[in-house]
């Protein structure tokens, strides 16, 4: 393989390579610059669109409870909306990530989820707002595809690594969100005209659906991934690709010095039919030889979605619980464990309250504020030596390490004890959670890997609709089952993860 990783040396490269060489060797000779630092980027600003569109629901909902006269049942399917759309979402999106290309899927997903989410804004009806969520999560399950399109951008050397940066993405995403509420939904405007009204709440979703349009329309800039093209038989607007990203890379105008590429022995073939298409690239999968590995990380993320949701979800819930205890109750407080303190927490359901109230407490603008600042150690440190130890150590430790702090929820009896462990929690899980997508790249081929992601990212959702079943019905009578099944399935998780290959400074198939 010819080592021309140093710009200067490629630039200055005045022979042509008239002999074809893999594409491997050509990303190493196109080198690594501000083109792969701008696609970061891009990425990873997309990244952050999607956790704003995502956890921007649990404060409109609180916001928009008294406009749209919402009970706690049509609270949940509220909730619940986006993450049905993503389950359906992810099935679809990896096969035509494979079939029509990794910026197209983007470019697509990111539009729906923009601008269903700019519709929701000023939604006056709830059948409406309910499905505007749902195309909402149903666009926001392309998330599953920018690890594939930036990751075959970039050479072995550099991969894990530069991936494993699009976490502080998703981390200043959960971290934007809460400011931005806390500036916005306090507010008390309201424009009226006939049946439309328009209020804070409607604003705040406003500006949590801007980011996606606009990083969208960036990214339509850019180039397909050099590796679909070639997957694709696409040999001239691979070479297109490459001489973009070396020119950008090196600041000239010099010839790009490859003439030619080896085409893949296989050459992926596109099929009429979408739904004859989606079943063969599912049923190829899972006959190939990457049905074990593809099988195990499906599990992996099953387990791992189904526990961060089960406890993320929760947290909320459980500071209103704790804050009631210590501030309002009015019995002994010598409670020695927090099922003690759930377990006083009681709602009847023939309450209905008199008086709709729809503010937001600034207590729960500050808690999940910390919570999501909790996350920037790890999206830093993670990163920095995961060359050193690999993905898979990380991944084990985040698991592990989330299942002990989920554990010890139990014996906790205050809300700083509270506070501090989902904070852990939260920062260990999210981290293990997106690992998983990021040593997904590099386990599957080029023409396996849109499909073999989103089929994961399909289980990780219904892993996370369970979850939530689960916590909703055992929180009040039985409080220790949903922290013995997160904890649980964490373990189970970082075990797992262990029997896959080692990954890193490889060159993807």
């Amino acid at each position: 393989m010819m080592e021309k990783n140093n710009s200067k040396e490629t630039s200055s490269s005045k022979y042509l390579i008239t002999k074809s060489v893999n594409l491997d060797e050509a990303i190493e000779i196109v080198g690594f610059g501000s083109f792969h630092y701008y696609i970061l980027f891009i990425c990873g600003s997309l990244f952050a669109a999607i956790s704003i569109s995502v956890t921007s629901v649990s404060f409109i909902i609180p916001s928009a409870q008294c406009d749209f006269q919402m009970t706690s049942v049509h609270k949940g399917i509220l909730n619940g909306a986006s993450m049905i759309g993503m389950l359906f979402g992810c099935f679809i999106t990896g096969y035509v990530a494979d079939s029509r290309g990794r910026k197209y899927t983007l470019v697509v997903c990111m539009m729906i989820d923009g601008v269903f989410s700019l519709i929701s804004s000023v939604s006056q009806i709830y059948p409406v707002l309910i499905f505007c969520k749902l195309m909402s999560g149903f666009g926001a399950s392309g998330f599953t595809v920018l690890y594939s399109y930036i990751g075959e951008f970039v050479n072995g050397k550099k991969r894990e690594q530069f991936l494993c940066w699009m976490e502080m993405f998703w981390t200043f995403g959960v971290i934007l969100v809460p400011c931005i509420a806390w500036i916005v939904i306090p507010q008390t405007f309201r424009i009226e005209y006939g049946f439309f009204l328009f209020r804070s709440w409607n604003l705040f979703a406003v500006i949590c659906s801007l980011p996606s349009i606009i990083f969208s329309y960036l990214l339509l800039q850019l180039p397909e991934s050099p590796k679909f093209l070639l997957a694709k038989g696409k040999h001239d607007e691979t070479m297109n690709c490459l001489k973009f990203v070396y020119r950008w890379n090196n600041n000239t105008d010099d010839e790009f010095p490859v003439t030619s590429l080896m085409l893949p022995d296989c050459i992926t073939e596109e099929n009429n039919s979408f739904i004859n298409g989606l079943y063969k690239s599912i049923l190829e999968l899972f006959t190939s030889q990457y049905k074990i590995v593809a099988m195990i990380t499906c599990v992996i993320q099953f387990c791992c979605t189904a526990s961060f949701y089960m406890m993320v979800l929760w947290f909320p819930e459980l500071m209103n619980r704790f804050r009631w205890y210590e501030t309002l109750y009015s019995g002994p407080k010598n409670m020695t464990n927090m099922c003690d303190i759930v377990s006083l927490f009681k709602i009847e359901p023939e309450e209905i309250d008199l008086k709709c109230n729809d503010e937001i407490d600034q207590y729960v603008y500050e808690n999940i504020l910390i919570i999501g600042m909790a996350c920037i150690p790890t999206s830093i440190i993670v990163p920095l030596l995961v060359n050193k130890f690999g993905i898979k150590f990380f991944l084990v430790v985040c698991f592990l390490g989330s299942g002990l702090s989920s554990a010890c929820l139990y014996f906790i009896s205050s809300s700083f004890e509270n506070i501090v462990l989902s904070s852990i929690f939260q920062a260990l899980s999210s981290m293990g959670f997106e690992l998983v997508f990021c040593i997904s790249v590099e386990l599957f081929p080029t023409e396996y890997r849109g499909v073999a992601i989103s089929i994961g990212s399909m289980f990780g959702r219904i892993g996370a609709v369970l979850g939530n079943i689960v916590v909703g019905v055992f929180i009040d009578a039985h409080c220790m089952v949903p922290i013995l099944v997160s904890c649980s399935l964490l373990i189970i998780s970082g075990i797992l993860v262990l029997t896959l290959p080692t990954t890193g400074r490889i060159a993807i198939k």
